[in-house]
């Protein structure tokens, strides 16, 4: 299985010890970027700029659904970053109709369309999927993604690496074979038997610092993506009620709001139904112009969402805001994770409480995430 737990001396919290073994390339990693989505575009970008810094001269493979998109949403942050979907395009295909399953053909090969990939797939020395929610019983076939990374690991002796995963609602994958696996949520770490984690998007540079100033509404700028996709039925409708209710009592000018795309076109419905109370001066932010523009989260900030990496990046930053759940047992425990670590967030369960300005406080600092998610990074990537 993987690693024992270690007490921190440092936190309350503990984290998982990460093995003690050298690192050497080339490297396989497994993520959901491409669709794309804020959140994942985001965790592959940060473990590449850290590969990019420690081990630039090895060859990455990137292995997600949309390689195109991924290709221009990455380019130039690894100078040997090689992009691909041959697993994701073995899942697609054999969810609709191929008889062998990814973990067959990448024992077997014998498949024209698939074998210069995973011939890569079983070169690699480390094959690593990165962190997010969708392992779980939401996506159940993204479990064929951890059958294919064994597989590959029975031909090579491949280290085999998870990180930062949301197991909820839960599936029967324990993770059996891999080296070391991380979680991002406590119920997640329960269902391991293992400590939690954090999410890979801790993985940064520096510490951001913030000082609790106090603002007025007047001087804050209010956030809002309120998302149309992976919901309960008539969570979409009960979402924008709630958010309309939320943005009068906030009493945050008009010309200082704004609505923030994470998803292109599923986040679109919920600026549609708000329209109305977004600045009319460039109000809407898509998702290309946040990505690509170095937008900038700040504690002035007020934000408005359903959408966890906002709450996480926007937390890390000194930002004050209401994250809202439109999933049990799903983005309540993504949201939960965050709030029960410092953001001071608020994750309301009843839609029929508002929260004045007054009410929302300022995040506790993200050092200690940032810290141990450092850690872990540096010691899976340790070089000869």
């Amino acid at each position: 299985m993987f690693s024992k737990v270690l007490g921190l001396k440092s936190a309350s919290t503990q984290a998982q010890v990460v093995p003690e073994s050298s690192f050497e390339g080339p490297v396989y990693l497994i993520s959901m970027a491409g669709f794309p989505n804020y959140g994942d575009e985001l965790i592959a970008a940060r473990w590449l700029h850290f590969l990019a810094e420690h081990h630039p001269d090895v060859d990455v493979w990137l292995d997600v659904r949309e390689p195109g998109t991924v290709a221009s949403l990455l380019k130039g942050i690894h100078p040997r970053l090689h992009i691909t979907n041959t697993l994701f395009r073995a899942i697609h295909e054999h969810v609709h109709g191929l008889n062998r399953t990814p973990a067959e053909l990448v024992r077997d090969l014998g498949s024209p369309k698939f074998d210069v990939g995973l011939l890569e797939l079983r070169e690699a020395t480390t094959i690593h999927l990165l962190g997010g929610g969708f392992v779980n019983a939401i996506w159940q076939e993204n479990t064929l993604l951890v059958d294919a990374m064994r597989a590959a690991r029975e031909i090579s002796g491949a280290r085999l690496l998870a990180t930062g995963q949301g197991l909820m609602p839960r599936v029967p994958e324990d993770f059996h074979d891999f080296e070391y696996v991380s979680v991002r949520d406590q119920a997640s770490a329960d269902s391991l038997g293992i400590a939690r984690g954090y999410d890979d998007a801790y993985l940064v540079t520096g510490v951001p610092t913030f000082s609790e100033q106090s603002y007025t509404p007047e001087e804050s700028e209010l956030y809002i993506c309120i998302q149309n996709d992976a919901l309960d039925e008539n969570a979409h409708t009960q979402l924008i009620s709630y958010a309309k209710a939320q943005i009068e009592k906030l009493g945050i000018p008009r010309e200082k709001t704004f609505y923030v795309e994470a998803i292109p076109g599923d986040d679109y419905a919920g600026y549609a139904s708000l329209r109305e109370y977004i600045s009319e001066d460039n109000g809407f932010i898509p998702f290309a112009h946040f990505w690509r523009s170095g937008f900038r989260f700040a504690p002035h900030q007020v934000w408005l969402t359903t959408r966890f990496h906002h709450h996480l990046v926007g937390s890390m930053h000194g930002a004050r805001g209401i994250a809202l759940s439109g999933k049990v047992g799903y983005y309540d425990v993504k949201h939960g994770s965050l709030a029960d670590t410092g953001t001071r967030w608020k994750v309301p369960t009843d839609l029929t409480r508002t929260y004045s300005f007054d009410d929302l406080e300022s995040p506790l600092p993200s050092a200690q995430q940032i810290q141990i998610k450092n850690r872990e990074a540096q010691q899976l990537y340790t070089a000869k």
